[in-house]
């Protein structure tokens, strides 16, 4: 009987010192696991939040360029300069954009294969030298008349020779691109601050001050953080965000100011825009018609009638008109007419024709118009540029 005891003794005291050693042991690795959750939140608490941030305005540039590429191609001639390479532009920037939101939201990423992402990694210096080229080509073509020339599409050489160059460095020296990124970048600073200079409409400069001070924070943040380690991931983060907030910023405001006011841009509306073959061609048969043929005398003429005279539809004599000579149809008709009526009030042989003769001859149906237009162009009616004729 008292062995019987002495074993339950020991199994009661084996079992009271077993459940202590399992409490300290729970209760060790239970604080070892807060500590570490405790130590991961610190650390990671802010970069979740930097994470979520930096692919919602990435998103949101995304909406923004799907936006711009839908109105443009629906608006504007795409075979216009002008369009052509702002829709170049935004383009490229769906694709870095893209890259963007693949490689910064995290269930996408983990779905993705890395060497998927390095092949983006290797590209996006790429898609950076074809924005700020198809950039700069937009802001002059404004000042220039015609398609896009081939000269213009060697301007992309260096954007094309980036991307293996990138792949020979990060598959073959194991290079993290600082350098090359430092370049790209600088570049943007140099050529937008040139084009902020020439810019005159305030739309234009604000979205290129607002892509001025996106890549001055994405260069301080991989020159600060990545290359000299003087700033903390959290505040380069932070710098990232700031820097895709104010882009986002920048391309709304200009967004809205080609839909509200598109011609304050310089951009051509879809049936103003003429290719320059066309202008040639017409600024030739136009020439024939008015000085050669002098059809203006007709006093039925009419905007249909020339653009037949010439075989082209009355939208591009109007286009042609409008942009090029900037006038309107009657105001070049009613130049010619004046003009017509000038040199024949000057002239001896025409001396015993009435005004109204005269008025007639040049194409003029109604006095009032024609006496209008005489002094707007002289300073003087008719009558008195006969007399002033005379006098000489």
């Amino acid at each position: 009987m008292q062995v019987y005891l002495c074993l339950l003794v020991d199994i009661y005291e084996f079992c009271s010192s077993f459940r202590i050693n399992l409490d300290a042991i729970i209760r060790r690795n239970s604080d070892d696991i807060v500590l570490k959750i405790k130590s991961e939140r610190i650390y990671l608490h802010p970069m979740i939040d930097f994470y979520w941030l930096k692919s919602f305005t990435e998103i949101m540039q995304l909406f923004l360029s799907v936006l711009f590429v839908i109105y443009l191609r629906i608006k504007f001639d795409r075979n216009s300069p002008v369009i052509f390479w702002l829709l170049l532009f935004f383009y490229i920037k769906l694709a870095t954009d893209l890259y963007g939101i693949l490689n910064y939201t995290s269930w996408i990423a983990t779905i993705l294969t890395r060497p998927v992402l390095d092949i983006y990694r290797a590209a996006i210096g790429a898609f950076e030298m074809g924005m700020l080229t198809s950039w700069v080509l937009f802001v002059r073509a404004p000042v220039r008349l015609g398609t896009p020339s081939k000269r213009d599409i060697l301007l992309f050489v260096p954007a094309f020779l980036i991307l293996p160059l990138n792949l020979v460095l990060i598959y073959y020296f194991q290079s993290s691109l600082g350098m090359i990124f430092d370049i790209i970048k600088t570049a943007w600073l140099v050529l937008l601050t040139f084009t902020l200079f020439r810019a005159e409409r305030k739309s234009f400069k604000v979205v290129i001050f607002s892509m001025i001070c996106w890549n001055l924070l994405w260069l301080a943040e991989v020159v600060l953080h990545e290359q000299l380690s003087f700033i903390s991931e959290a505040t380069s983060w932070m710098m990232f965000v700031i820097a895709e907030m104010i882009l986002t910023i920048g391309l709304s405001y200009f967004l809205v100011q080609i839909i509200a006011v598109p011609k304050t841009l310089k951009i051509e509306n879809r049936k103003n825009f003429l290719p320059s073959s066309l202008i040639n061609a017409i600024s030739y048969e136009l020439h024939n018609a008015f000085t050669v043929e002098k059809i203006y005398t007709n006093i039925d003429l009419s905007a249909s009638m020339v653009a037949d005279r010439i075989n082209i539809p009355v939208n591009e004599l109007s286009a042609y008109l409008n942009k090029v000579v900037k006038k309107n149809f009657n105001q070049y008709l009613i130049d010619f007419r004046v003009n017509e009526s000038i040199l024949l009030l000057q002239e001896p042989s025409a001396i015993n024709l009435t005004i109204e003769q005269i008025m007639l001859a040049s194409g003029f149906a109604s006095k009032s118009v024609f006496n209008t237009a005489f002094k707007k162009k002289t300073g003087l009616t008719p009558s008195q540029f006969r007399k002033s004729v005379k006098r000489l």
